[in-house]
């Protein structure tokens, strides 16, 4: 958290927390072009003016909330089994690419947290564990996690299938459990407007989903524990071996296996990516992986109750899965990348310095790509980022790269926070020659679009994967198209 630098999505949180009033936050989120609710934009501006605009206390609410989804995991986990399988499944999410919210000032590790948190209060309740307290906390926590984000009524499903394989069990109903899921679903009602306001872009959404996402999601999220898992594999191989070799002899403790209702709800966690996909493609109109991230608690779950069952539960041998775990964690998803982001804080210095060299004085410097424009000016010395510009054209970002929402929110943003958002074709009638920052983002449709319209470029100067360029772009003909 400390080295990372924000980026594009973070530098939203920012600037939104940085709008005046929240009658203005509402307002802004009201148009669309910020599908998150207002509660996360409001915690994030409480931890602002209370501790400071850092990197490590604006993303403060993430790193503490992974701190209880592992908490909740292990609970969970370890009632089944023994603190060694619990803190297995504790230390499992960091593993995957849900590690990456811990330091991210975004909400995901909220809805993780509070997804973990509704599944402890959910079996505390089943187990008739300080039963009242238990009901409370799952409708708070589900409530919470709707309001942290609108993809966290996906973490409803997991709990009623596994509420509804519990009634059938019992033959009867648990009034209670149902009734605090219906309470949990009043945000919902309360944030209906500003959900409606986000569908209006869903059509032209940057992210549109794609049914192949079903699938690679795990393999996405995933792959950075798959040396964790070949080795948790390859140890469940060697010790079935091991038995089988000493006439399959076992040290089964006649510890009960976890109750069918957990394990159809850990299931359900774990199909959280394919019911996204098809809610996605059905109503929203929008999917990213870090939609159905509490997918990664069913994984936690399984992979620590199935290796207690295999290892006939054995404390010791969950221990080493443990301790290999750690030093996994610690090493190669800890240390190295943060020595690596070490470096990467290097880059926009970089670029300012090419900027100041290549452009010196005080002419505007536009710059191409939308994440690009926000990252340099919250970084650049403010000499320098008073000049940064970015033009927004919707019509043209939908013709050029497919979506127009992007757009659209810059120029929300420039409507609201002083940044030097200028309308396209207002800045070209103002400025026939300017100066134009190019570098690889994938939302660049800027250069097409005066490429399209004859403009000419002068290359300034080339700085690896950046060029500045002189564009003269005065003719009536480049306007009218």
């Amino acid at each position: 958290a400390h080295y990372k630098l924000f980026w594009n999505d973070e530098l939203f949180t920012v600037y939104i927390a940085r709008i005046p009033t929240v009658p203005d936050v509402w307002a802004f989120l009201a148009t669309g072009v910020e599908q998150t609710p207002p509660t996360f934009h409001l915690l994030s501006r409480w931890v602002i003016h209370t501790l400071g605009e850092h990197h490590v206390t604006v993303r403060l609410p993430s790193i503490l909330a992974v701190g209880v989804l592992g908490i909740c995991l292990f609970v969970v986990v370890s009632r089944r089994t023994s603190p060694a399988y619990g803190f297995i499944a504790m230390l499992f999410p960091l593993t995957t690419q849900a590690f990456l919210y811990a330091y991210e000032a975004r909400p995901y590790a909220l809805v993780l947290a509070f997804s973990a948190a509704s599944l402890l209060c959910w079996t505390s309740a089943a187990d008739g564990r300080r039963r009242a307290l238990s009901l409370a906390g799952l409708a708070v926590t589900l409530a919470a996690a709707l309001c942290s984000h609108y993809y966290a009524v996906l973490v409803f499903l997991p709990l009623a299938a596994g509420e509804l394989a519990r009634s059938l069990d019992r033959r009867r109903v648990d009034l209670g459990i149902w009734l605090a899921f219906s309470v949990a679903t009043i945000p919902l009602f309360v944030f209906l407007p500003l959900i409606q306001s986000g569908r209006k872009l869903a059509a032209t959404f940057w992210a549109r989903p794609q049914w192949q996402q079903m699938a690679d999601f795990y393999q996405h999220v995933l792959s950075p524990a798959s040396v964790p898992l070949l080795v948790i594999v390859l140890g469940l191989a060697v010790y079935g071996l091991a038995r089988a070799s000493d006439g399959g002899k076992s040290a089964a403790t006649g510890a009960a296996p976890p109750p069918r209702h957990e394990i159809v709800a850990a299931l359900g966690y774990l199909a959280l990516p394919v019911v996204a996909v098809l809610v996605a493609k059905l109503v929203t109109g929008a999917f990213t992986d870090r939609y159905a991230l509490p997918a990664v608690l069913g994984v936690a779950i399984i992979v620590s109750w199935g290796a207690h069952q295999l290892l006939d539960h054995r404390a010791a041998l969950g221990a080493i899965l443990a301790a290999l775990l750690t030093g996994w964690f610690v090493a190669f998803v800890g240390v190295i990348p943060a020595l690596q982001l070490r470096q990467v804080r290097a880059e926009p210095q970089r670029v300012y310095r090419f900027l100041q060299t290549a452009a010196p004085g005080d002419q505007p410097v536009v710059i191409a790509g939308p994440h690009s424009f926000f990252e340099l000016t919250y970084y650049a010395p403010p000499a320098l980022a008073s000049r940064l510009a970015y033009l927004v054209d919707p019509a043209a970002a939908l013709h050029h790269v497919g979506t127009d929402t992007v757009d659209l929110g810059m120029r929300e943003f420039g409507r609201r926070t002083g940044l030097r958002v200028e309308p396209y074709r207002t800045y070209l009638s103002t400025h026939p020659r300017f100066l134009l920052y190019v570098d690889r983002s994938p939302w660049n449709w800027l250069l097409p679009a005066l490429s399209a319209a004859g403009a000419r470029f002068e290359v300034v100067a080339l700085d690896g994967p950046g060029s500045l360029y002189l564009v003269q772009s005065g003719s009536d003909a480049i306007l009218a198209r």
